[in-house]
């Protein structure tokens, strides 16, 4: 057994905690609209307020193909 067979069988075994992380990640992501329209650009708040946005969007993008596998590989 490969390294890479290895960690996806320990991803895909927390299958059913990935659906509950991205709506924590969505959630997070919809209340981050708020700051970043009410604060100026250039502040401190607005800064950490992207790099929350890019922590989402990273977040968003690597568990959302990482669930799709799971469940497509679960059923093959």
């Amino acid at each position: 057994m490969t390294l890479r067979d290895t960690v996806v069988d320990a991803v895909c075994g927390q299958r059913d905690q990935i659906p509950l992380v991205l709506a924590v990640c969505t959630v997070m992501g919809l209340l981050l609209a708020f700051p970043l329209f009410l604060l100026e650009p250039g502040t401190v708040g607005y800064t950490i307020a992207v790099l929350d946005g890019i922590l989402v969007a990273v977040c968003l993008a690597v568990l959302g193909p990482t669930y799709w596998y799971c469940v497509k590989r679960r059923m093959d």
